[in-house]
């Protein structure tokens, strides 16, 4: 009898979300299993169940995917998975915290490839600010932009929820990302003037910087929202703009744009859970690496 493959979709959260369901569908698991409002003290035991019950052979027909909104919660988990498995019971392992992982990838790629070849340069050494960027997508983007050797600004409204933001990002990812408060536009914009690289990662229908401050900025900059919702982050930035002039030398790449490189991300990095010859552990990491190789491949 064929092995079905099997997604269990573990969330600290009170519900697993609906997109990562159909999108584990749509890779081709035959069956996704949501386990929601779980903690780290659960894993081992979940984990346990999972892989014992399909035996040695079959152990590797069943994955784990921690999708919970929390970075640090969800990060706990997969390292409480790690340790619960060993050869010959290896269970396929992906973590992407509410979809933050392969947003935060496909947004640095696009950045990143847009700077290099038509804007400011290379990452490393640029300035970056991310505004509003307390969310899972602003902690993530900053890691990845502080990692490849960014000086990274990431601002909330309060320097309190900036500097806790900015402590998990130390905590998780070793990379280090100034906090700073910016509750009003005037602050925003001279942030803005400042940096090389602007990314709006607030909450949906958040307006952040206004078409009058954009207008403002001198080039050459490169400026990205990952808000679809009206009123988008950066006002005059259209969620289909990729590396459209929107000031002089000032470079625009919309939500939509950095959405189709993600939905290709997670879907590959789900498909590789299915097909990879050995059990993987897809993380950030990971992420990061696939958003680099799918538009080198376009």
């Amino acid at each position: 009898m064929e092995r079905k493959r099997l997604l269990y979709l573990v969330s600290s959260d009170p519900r697993v979300s609906p997109f990562d369901i159909n999108m584990a569908y749509d890779a081709g698991f035959d069956a996704v299993v949501p386990y929601p409002s779980v903690d780290v003290g659960m894993v081992p035991g979940l984990v346990q169940d999972i892989m014992f019950s399909r035996g040695a052979k079959g152990a590797r027909f069943s994955s784990v995917f921690f999708s919970g909104s929390s970075l640090a919660a969800s990060e706990a988990m997969l390292k409480a998975a790690r340790a619960s498995l060993f050869p010959p019971f290896l269970l396929g392992l992906m973590i992407d915290p509410k979809g933050a992982y392969t947003t935060a990838a496909a947004l640095v790629a696009r950045v990143a490839a847009l700077a290099r070849t038509r804007g400011p340069g290379e990452i490393s050494g640029l300035r970056v600010l991310v505004l509003a960027g307390t969310g899972g997508v602003g902690r993530a983007a900053a890691a990845l932009l502080a990692r490849a050797g960014a000086t990274v600004i990431l601002t909330s409204r309060s320097r309190e929820s900036a500097s806790a933001a900015t402590h998990e990002i130390g905590e998780l990812f070793g990379a280090a990302v100034e906090p700073r408060a910016a509750p009003a536009e005037a602050d925003r914009a001279a942030l803005a003037a400042e940096s090389d690289i602007v990314l709006a990662t607030g909450a949906a229908g958040v307006p952040l910087l206004s078409r009058k401050t954009i207008e403002t900025l001198k080039g050459p900059k490169v400026l990205a929202d990952v808000n679809t919702v009206p009123p988008h982050g950066l006002d005059g930035v259209r969620p289909q703009d990729d590396g459209v002039e929107v000031a002089p030398r000032v470079l625009a790449i919309g939500a939509m744009t950095v959405g189709e490189t993600k939905f290709k991300v997670e879907s590959t990095l789900l498909k590789d859970l299915l097909t990879a010859e050995g059990p993987p552990v897809i993380d950030l990491e990971a992420a990061r690496r696939r958003a680099i190789d799918l538009l080198a491949s376009t």
